[in-house]
């Protein structure tokens, strides 16, 4: 990999090993760490964040990824997940599922658009074009989107580039952080992103939700 073409906030999954986040070059421009209450969390030019959920200095690597015997290996094939389509009246919904955290926003939030119970489990005439498009970008992990009159509601510039350990959850990704060298599927958002903190996804290194069934905890205090 060449280092000079990522001079952004970027960060790079080390092999059985940790994420290595960059903050960028440019001043103006840096990437920032959060904790769960959005307090920032200092840091230097680089931090090595922990990904197998046994560090205990949270949410950084202490190093215990050697000792649990932590793989980065994705089971998920090769270019698994593609992009579908719910077309309604004025908007089309587009999701991945390969790309979800399973945070539930959408099930919790808009039950009258997004109902696991039916199929198909979207209902793109459920809500209004608003209510939707404002879920669509509340979803951490991109795995949600949509076009309305021709414009798609992906990418969401305005957003200062941040890494979010959120609490007991994955690292949410905004404001065009990017992942290096990783082959995301269809329809992916460059712009925001999850990725797996508890070791156990089977899709690494994004979320695909599995901190809820292994329970993962933060660090106590």
């Amino acid at each position: 990999m060449n280092d000079d073409i990522h001079n952004g906030p970027h960060i790079e999954p080390i092999e059985d090993g940790p994420l290595r986040y960059r903050r960028g070059e440019d001043p103006e421009h840096q990437g920032a760490l959060h904790g769960p209450d959005g307090t920032q969390i200092p840091i230097r030019d680089s931090a090595l964040l922990c990904r197998c959920g046994a560090s205990d200095r949270k949410p950084f690597c202490d190093g215990s990824h050697v000792g649990v015997g932590f793989s980065s290996h994705r089971n998920w094939k090769p270019g698994a997940g593609r992009l579908i389509d719910h077309v309604g009246a004025r908007v089309t919904i587009h999701d991945n599922r390969a790309l979800c955290a399973h945070v539930e926003y959408c099930v919790q939030e808009l039950p009258s658009v997004f109902d696991r119970s039916k199929r198909p489990w979207i209902d793109p005439d459920g809500a209004t074009v608003e209510e939707i498009v404002a879920l669509c970008r509340k979803c951490p992990s991109g795995a949600l989107s949509c076009t309305v009159d021709g414009v798609l509601y992906r990418n969401y510039d305005e957003r200062p580039p941040v890494v979010i350990a959120t609490r007991e959850g994955p690292y949410y990704l905004e404001g065009g952080v990017e992942v290096v060298g990783e082959p995301f599927s269809e329809g992916y958002s460059t712009e925001h992103c999850t990725l797996c903190r508890c070791g156990e996804s089977r899709n690494k290194p994004l979320c695909d939700g599995k901190h809820w069934d292994v329970g993962f905890v933060d660090r106590e205090d």
